[in-house]
């Protein structure tokens, strides 16, 4: 017998992540563990939430450190203790890369999936 945890067939229609303690200072970016976790994966129209819990104001920039930001999302500066929650109702399935414009060491990734399969 093969036992599945229900999780595994959970939706995915809210995400929260967070900012790792200390991510503010070059390190977190050696373990993919700025933004936990650093991949999501939503369902079309699912919001994410990212909870700044470290004592820095940190950003969820869409795009890539190396190539700026793409203009898909922009948290803004959200201060330590803050939050800022995103749709992504009106994205197309795929790949959104997305990393912190005042700590460009800090990356992760949202994929958003169509949900229908």
């Amino acid at each position: 017998m093969i036992a599945i945890a229900p999780s595994a067939f959970a939706a995915h229609h809210e995400v929260t992540i967070t900012n790792a303690a200390g991510s503010s200072t070059p390190g977190c970016e050696d373990t993919n563990n700025c933004f936990i976790p650093s991949v999501a994966t939503v369902d079309l129209g699912a919001v994410v939430t990212w909870e700044n819990t470290d004592n820095a104001a940190h950003t969820a920039t869409g795009g890539t450190p190396s190539d700026g930001p793409s203009g898909v999302f922009d948290t803004s500066l959200i201060m330590a203790g803050g939050s800022y929650t995103v749709s992504f109702e009106d994205f197309d399935p795929g790949t959104y890369p997305y990393y912190c414009a005042v700590h460009p060491w800090m990356t992760g990734s949202i994929i958003v999936e169509d949900g229908s399969t």
